[in-house]
């Protein structure tokens, strides 16, 4: 028999066209704790419309117009946890674009990877980067598109490889793919576009498959980090992440970090995301407009 946990319930005539049910003080604080306890984000007061609207467009799709009995299919077995993993694209953000951390990514190149040629010990280089909460894969790719550009512009043999995760499905889906539109791809720079990009016959355009295959995206909840076989990193970036999170959980989260880092390593912060923060292991690293921290 099959299940009808997803099936549409409560579907009103002409639903997706009316306005989003009400959501009273009670429910607001059941899902926040929901929200909390899967995914480790709390969701502040301020923020009750974010949930409502997207909350209400999921619900729309399936024709339910009562939070309690959406709520009530979340927790329905199999079914729910399916339906959660498609929920939570919608209640994370997942706002990003390339190049948006120029002065991230300028300082990998300039305070990690080798200058100049003779600065290289022995070849080929090898880089592993870590792309936390990596959306739909602007980040991941940006930065594999500086460093890449940067090591065969000195000229030596290396191996880049960059694990790029996010707790959406969804959104990892996109990044793999590697498809976006003429809009999202407009601040990158000609040269990089033509040499990174492969134009389709739809005007959008593809990260090609030398670069495409460097960045391996996969699925991960920051808050179930020892369940997940991360190796030692050389590089780990986390930015616009971090707020999602109250103070101790943000401090527990980038001391999971510093775990996973080679002696050496880099690891780098959202600006203002944490702090007057430290780690005996770390030293701060002073590069304008960014939060970063070697590891000594």
């Amino acid at each position: 028999m099959k299940s009808d946990a997803n099936k549409p319930r409560n579907k009103r005539s002409g639903a997706g066209l009316g306005a989003f049910p009400e959501m009273d003080n009670q429910q607001f604080l059941q899902w926040v704790d929901l929200l909390e306890q899967r995914t480790g984000m709390r969701l502040p007061d301020n923020r009750r419309s974010f949930l409502v609207t997207n909350l209400g467009i999921r619900m729309r799709e399936l024709g339910y117009d009562s939070f309690q009995e959406y709520y009530a299919l979340l927790h329905s077995g199999l079914g729910g946890h399916i339906e959660w993993d498609k929920l939570v694209h919608y209640l994370t953000v997942h706002e990003t674009r390339f190049l948006r951390h120029e002065d991230s990514t300028a300082l990998i190149c300039e305070k990690y990877l080798p200058r100049y040629k003779w600065d290289i010990k022995e070849e080929p280089v090898t880089i592993h980067i870590w792309s936390v909460g990596c959306s739909t894969g602007e980040e991941p790719y940006s930065i594999a598109m500086a460093v890449d550009n940067h090591l065969q512009q000195l000229g030596c043999e290396f191996y880049l490889g960059i694990i790029a995760s996010d707790i959406s499905r969804s959104a990892i889906a996109v990044g793999r793919a590697g498809i976006y539109s003429k809009k999202q791809v407009k601040n990158i720079e000609p040269d990089w576009l033509k040499k990174y990009f492969e134009k389709l016959p739809d005007a959008r355009f593809r990260v090609v498959p030398e670069l495409r295959q460097r960045v391996c995206f996969n699925q991960l909840n920051v808050m179930d980090m020892e369940k997940t076989p991360i190796g030692a990193m050389d590089i780990i970036v986390c930015q616009n992440l971090l707020i999602y999170f109250d103070r101790a959980r943000r401090e527990q989260i980038v001391n999971n970090f510093v775990e996973h880092l080679t002696p050496g390593g880099l690891l780098v912060l959202g600006v203002g995301e944490l702090v007057n923060w430290s780690h005996p292991k770390l030293e701060r690293l002073s590069y304008a407009n960014t939060l970063a921290f070697r590891h000594k």
